[in-house]
Parts: C-alpha cells; sequence; structure tokens
C-alpha cells in the first residue's frame, strides 16, 4: 500500500466521519433514548451495512482494474470530481438537525442494530460513495485486493470511532446537533476542506500516475 495515498485516505475519511449525518443524528438519539452501551447496537449495523456496499463496489472496482488500466485512470478523475463535488454540496446545504425528544419506547440490540443497518443500507449513494472514494487511493502499480482490503477495515475502523464518540458525548452535543447555525458552520468548514482533500489528491495522483 502506497503510504502518502493511505495517510491521504485517513485524512479525507476523518473529514467525513466527524459530519453529522444521518447516521450520526440516529446513534446520538438512540444514545439518549436508550444508553450509550445498546446504542453499539446502532453502530455495528450501520459498519455492517457498510461492510456489504465496500464489498460490492469493490468488486465492481476489481473487474475494471483487471480489464482496462486506462478506464481505472478515469474512474479516479471521476472520484476526484465527486470528492469536490461532495465538498460544494456540503456548503450549499441545509442542514438537517437532530430530534433528541426522550422516547420511552424500549428497543432491544437487534432493534437497534436493524435500525442502524437499514439507515445506512437504504441509501443508494453509499456504493457510489464507495466506488468513487477507493478508486484516489489505490495505486495500480500493486496488487488490487490488499489495498482494498486495508482501506475498507480503516473505513470502518475510523467510522466506528467517530459514532462511538458522539455516542458517548451524545447529551453533551445536543444543544450543538439541534442548532442548525452550528451544523451549517460545520458543513462550510467540512465542505472546504472536502475541495481542498479532493484538489490535493488530483495532484497525487498525477505524480503517480
Amino acid at each position: 500500500m502506497n503510504t502518502t495515498l493511505w495517510i491521504s485516505f485517513i485524512g479525507t475519511v476523518l473529514i467525513i466521519g466527524v459530519t453529522p449525518g444521518p447516521s450520526v443524528l440516529l446513534a446520538s438519539a438512540n444514545s439518549m433514548n436508550h444508553g450509550a452501551k445498546k446504542t453499539v447496537g446502532t453502530i455495528l449495523g450501520d459498519l455492517s451495512a457498510n461492510a456489504i456496499q465496500i464489498l460490492l463496489s469493490s468488486l465492481g472496482l476489481a473487474s475494471i482494474v483487471i480489464t482496462s488500466g486506462e478506464i481505472f485512470g478515469i474512474i479516479k478523475w471521476i472520484g476526484v470530481a465527486y470528492l469536490i463535488y461532495m465538498g460544494v454540496t456540503k456548503i450549499l446545504s441545509n442542514p438537517k438537525t437532530g430530534d433528541f425528544r426522550s422516547n420511552n419506547t424500549k428497543k432491544s440490540f437487534l432493534k437497534l442494530y436493524s435500525e442502524g443497518f437499514f439507515m445506512s443500507a437504504s441509501n443508494p449513494k453509499a456504493i457510489v460513495f464507495f466506488a468513487a472514494l477507493f478508486p484516489l487511493f489505490i495505486d495500480q502499480h500493486l496488487a488490487f485486493l490488499p489495498q482494498v482490503l486495508l482501506l475498507g477495515v480503516t473505513y470502518l475502523m475510523i467510522d466506528g470511532i467517530c459514532l462511538l464518540m458522539y455516542v458517548k458525548f451524545a447529551s453533551k452535543l445536543k444543544s450543538y446537533l439541534e442548532d442548525r447555525d452550528k451544523v451549517h458552520a460545520q458543513n462550510k468548514i467540512i465542505g472546504i476542506l472536502l475541495i481542498f482533500s479532493g484538489l490535493m489528491l488530483s495532484l497525487v495522483k498525477r505524480t503517480n500516475s
């Protein structure tokens, strides 16, 4: 694995992971309503869906790598454009905030797991996201499978840690996650960082092509 690309991948995933998206809001709400311990089920459900999506998108990428390195290079540039698009979308988005009203309904670990799983699995953009993101960090001169495996495990670990942090500090973050202006300000910062990451990665790939 190209160390420079892997470090760049870690930085990019960290930027994405700290963004309060649907999974973060669901995990935070469940933590405040059902406790942090049981909400681990929600996180595991989310990560399980992500793992399946990574697998599906990687299978498609593998066939492209085998059949045409040139097409794979084009896909990489589409990924750069997608990363920049994500950044612009974040800057212009109308942020959603959490609804953390108390819910007295007791939910089992399995129920919380299924909520996290279907929240992530029902998003059709996720496979497109992984298919666009991973090629940016893959060196086509090295073996494909070990790189995808490392990227997949790295993504799941960082995403899981970020969700655990939100869950652990959910009660303290409640006022922040319900403040539209604060979330919008963070989205602008995240958007700028995503655009910057896309531009920097485009330069890295030029030197490694």
